[in-house]
């Protein structure tokens, strides 16, 4: 039976996709992650150390919401072939797409106000690097991706695996390279081993028209209408457990391409190379989200069900970068902390489906209801899988297992 003891609906019209994250707390007083911070263990691994600040409904005024969506953690899920096979890892966000192949990162922005033809792509070629590094995700997180689009449930996937960070091994002779960040900025560390050379480590900026180095040593990428930023790397080694500094700055190599100039530093110890890719001034949405209906469960979980617009999907984990009709209808499960998504599924065919109402029952299995005018609506052990047709709308019901990894 539907447990509805905790059952809170509300209606949200949220006109900037990046103001979705605003209905992951009004429900209730929640906590918000801050930017993850990252330090070196003696073993010269990676691990973050996070701190969490308290929100309460009153306080979370839409600056406020903008900002805790800010500082979500990336989430990298694995290819699964969901996207091209050169790519390894790939992360969504509002505003942007973020690709990792073998040795390149590529970022896909888009600027909001404009349609998708106006996205402006920076790849960061890492070159001469290892083209057959080991490449694997760390700190697996409890968020899946799914694809629920289209009618065929040979063209969806399910339960991908999202990863907090990804490990690039021996990218370069002795040096590792890990990629992790926010929803405002990606950081690649560079972590040059012992007697490693930190000089042989090189970037490639394709689609970028301009590349110049400011007063505070700032690289300045200039590409499509706008403007992305590295910021001046942070160089640092650990000496029994106290970080300490190491002075350096970009380079500009007659090749065109960019190195970095490292101080002297003790190289019996690992060095950290921290740039941090700054691309804020892109993040919005492209359309009009609306929130039409919240439940929180028994655990404080929140379930968020409504309709977009939005190519661009404002989640840690989108399920897709393409709208699947005019208005595609999205359930989003958030878990008690607000920390993390749980799972995030674009839910529509090739015309216009709105999510009106969601429940759910004590095993954590999502109800959700709408109405649709496409005609390839994805259906699963349907009572009616026949649209009517004409212009008249037909009503959905959907139930998503607790895992939001299938429907059922």
């Amino acid at each position: 039976m539907v447990n509805t003891q905790k059952r809170r609906t509300t209606h949200l019209a949220i006109l900037t996709a990046c103001l979705l994250v605003t209905a992951f707390w009004v429900t209730q007083t929640s906590r918000a992650r801050s930017e993850a911070k990252r330090q070196l263990r003696h073993d010269g691994t990676l691990t973050p150390s996070e701190s969490v600040a308290h929100v309460t409904t009153e306080e979370l005024s839409r600056p406020r919401g903008t900002a805790a969506y800010g500082k979500l953690p990336l989430s990298f899920e694995i290819n699964q072939g969901q996207t091209n096979g050169q790519v390894k890892f790939l992360s969504r966000g509002s505003g942007y797409n973020l690709f990792l192949t073998s040795t390149e990162a590529v970022l896909s922005l888009h600027q909001p106000g404009t349609d998708d033809k106006a996205s402006s792509a920076l790849r960061i070629k890492l070159v001469a690097a290892n083209s057959r590094a080991k490449i694997e995700g760390l700190d697996q997180l409890p968020g899946k991706s799914n694809y629920f689009i289209g009618k065929n449930p040979r063209n969806w996937h399910t339960a991908v695996s999202t990863f907090e960070r990804v490990y690039y091994h021996e990218i370069y002779k002795g040096i590792d390279l890990v990629y992790y960040g926010n929803q405002r900025q990606l950081e690649n560390d560079f972590v040059v081993s012992p007697g490693a050379d930190a000089s042989t480590i090189a970037l490639a900026f394709g689609g970028a028209k301009k590349i110049a180095i400011d007063k505070d040593g700032n690289l300045l990428l200039q590409i499509g209408g706008g403007q992305v930023q590295l910021q001046r790397p942070v160089i640092y080694q650990l000496v029994d457990g106290i970080r300490q500094d190491v002075s350096g700055t970009y380079v500009l190599k007659s090749s065109g391409d960019v190195g970095f100039d490292v101080a002297a530093y003790d190289h019996s110890r690992s060095l950290v190379i921290d740039p941090v890719l700054v691309y804020s001034s892109y993040l919005g949405g492209n359309g009009t989200e609306v929130g039409n209906a919240i439940y929180v469960d028994d655990a404080d979980s929140a379930y968020i069900n409504g309709d977009t617009t939005s190519s661009i999907f404002p989640t840690v984990n989108p399920i897709d970068p393409t709208l699947g009709g005019t208005t595609d209808a999205f359930i989003v499960k958030i878990n008690p902390s607000g920390s993390a998504i749980v799972y995030s599924t674009y839910l529509g065919g090739s015309s216009t489906d709105v999510g009106i109402d969601i429940s759910v029952d004590n095993s954590q299995n999502a109800y959700i209801t709408g109405r649709t005018a496409s005609n390839d609506f994805p259906t699963v052990n349907a009572f009616d899988n026949a649209y009517s047709g004409g212009t008249v709308e037909d009503a959905f019901v959907v139930r998503i297992n607790a895992a939001g990894s299938a429907m059922v």
